[in-house]
């Protein structure tokens, strides 16, 4: 495949590439960001943060960048800002295309641009118009918007694709092109929609690739969008303190874990521990991470039973429910989340204490990605696992893999706190692997179905992990799909749409 399309070939020709190194970055609000200041001060920001001093005159200037930072470093304004600024008012055209994972964090990231276009508006009377499109909204009002032709789009890639199929969307006078939190783009099997909509982009096109870790999925994206051309390569992915331990950003997050034997006390180590963080006034929210919508909701239903304050987030929520909940959970009148990944991915929430490992991440991204939502800002936050006896080894090997210091929870963690509750811990050593099954779905390729569309429907529809998914085999009037044992009864019982079809699931014979 040509890198982006047959047109393409020239993208970047402007471009430069330069790779910045952490210990070299300085931030300097008064020399290289001065075109910024004015702006910067409506939105009450005084410092930059590393990736933002890195990209944002670079992407001011036209350049396009492949910008690799941790999650909580200010990604978002990084690119927001200058590209709001670049925005020609008097075109109504679309000029820049965000695309991202996930509602919430589109949602997230229209909120920043939406304060940076009152900003600019202030400043420089220019009224700029920011919409999102996203799926599990209805498709004709969103029609309805992008025929407003909005200056700015912020995209989950199945919608914008859909409205490029309809010829609803016209993308040719796009200017700029954002693709955010890649690596969780490509997890969730969104890289063959990415390669769709490279067919509609037009040439002289300026990429932002932004990302929080790198794997060969994202490679390949960063090969497809940024061909061979020279660009920006901003890698300030990892940031270390004095002593050379690995941290995700340059706030503190605390790796510790707690021994609960087994399924059936790891709900009450849970409620002790809860009960343990509402005696200390210190500790703020938190976001209990689990692989399944199932054991979400009856998690959270249980947590209020015993009293707390808690709501699960999962992806068949509606769109307006969801952004209730968020929203009570920003101001404070929730105070535990429980949330699947999908979920989880993008939740940018201020002053966040505390992530709960429920169920133990599957893989290195989906840890970062949890745990990166404490810890942000400047602030510190505990990143807590609650290991049963059969997923101890794996946690712990997945902690050496990531070069993180994880150990035993310490209670100090409710400092001041009287009358704290004993939590006992035990040392286990054991490690499962994922065994698999192969189920037979009655839709092929006469459907046009994809595995990218087989692989996004069931971490979507059935929050799984990407892990949970193996081989694909799609047939004409059929596909095959291994899929981890565990889950097999699940997806058997649930009914779900690919590609908007509805698909029943049986066992492969």
């Amino acid at each position: 495949m040509q890198p982006f399309n047959s047109k393409a070939s020239e993208i970047h020709s402007e471009a430069f590439f330069c790779v910045i190194h952490l210990n070299k970055v300085h931030i300097n609000m008064n020399s290289n960001h001065s075109f910024f200041a004015n702006y910067l001060e409506h939105l009450s920001i005084t410092n930059l943060t590393d990736i933002q001093t890195v990209c944002m005159q670079p992407m001011l200037d036209g350049k396009s960048v492949f910008g690799l930072a941790p999650t909580g470093s200010g990604k978002t304004l990084a690119f927001v800002l200058p590209l709001l600024l670049k925005v020609d008012c008097q075109l109504r055209d679309q000029q820049v295309l965000i695309l991202v994972p996930t509602r919430e964090l589109g949602n997230q990231i229209a909120s920043v641009a939406n304060k940076v276009a009152q900003a600019i508006s202030k400043i420089d009377g220019k009224n700029i118009l920011v919409r999102t499109v996203f799926g599990g909204t209805p498709i004709s009002s969103q029609i309805e918007e992008v025929s407003k032709n909005p200056h700015v789009l912020i995209a989950t890639p199945g919608r914008i694709f859909d409205l490029l199929e309809r010829n609803a969307l016209d993308l040719l006078k796009l200017k700029s092109l954002i693709l955010d939190e890649a690596d969780i783009m490509v997890g969730m099997g969104f890289s063959d929609q990415v390669e769709a909509i490279c067919d509609f982009l037009p040439e002289n096109l300026q990429v932002g690739l932004f990302s929080a870790t790198k794997n060969d999925k994202v490679t390949h994206l960063e090969k497809l969008l940024l061909g061979n051309n020279d660009y920006l390569n901003a890698d300030v992915e990892k940031v270390e303190n004095k002593t050379g331990e690995q941290k995700f950003h340059d706030s503190e997050i605390l790796h510790q874990y707690i021994s609960v034997g087994n399924k059936e006390t790891k709900y009450q180590y849970l409620v002790k521990f809860l009960k343990n963080c509402e005696k200390a006034s210190h500790i703020g929210k938190g976001i209990i991470f689990c692989h399944t919508r199932e054991t979400s909701h009856q998690l959270a239903e249980s947590l209020k039973n015993e009293g707390f304050s808690a709501d699960a987030l999962s992806g068949e929520l509606g769109q307006v429910h969801r952004n209730s909940i968020m929203r009570n959970f920003k101001n404070g009148s929730l105070k535990y989340l429980v949330a699947t990944n999908i979920a989880g991915r993008g939740i940018d929430v201020a002053k966040l204490s505390l992530v709960i490992h429920y169920d133990i991440p599957y893989t290195q991204d989906e840890y970062i990605h949890r745990s990166g939502r404490t810890g942000r800002a400047g602030h510190s936050g505990l990143a807590l696992a609650l290991c049963e006896q059969k997923v101890q080894g794996y946690y712990l090997n997945l902690m050496k893999e990531l070069s993180l210091k994880a150990s035993e929870f310490d209670k100090s963690f409710f400092q001041n706190t009287k009358n704290v509750d004993e939590i006992k811990e035990v040392d286990f050593s054991y490690n499962e692997k994922i065994k698999f099954s192969k189920i037979h779905i009655n839709k092929g390729k006469q459907d046009k179905i994809r595995p990218g569309d087989i692989l996004g429907a069931f971490i979507q529809e059935l929050s799984l992990a990407k892990e949970d998914i193996g081989n694909i085999f799609i047939f004409n009037n059929f596909t095959h799909v291994e899929i981890n044992t565990s889950k097999v009864e699940l997806a058997k019982k649930k009914n779900f749409k690919v590609k908007n079809l509805q698909v029943k699931i049986t066992d492969a014979k």
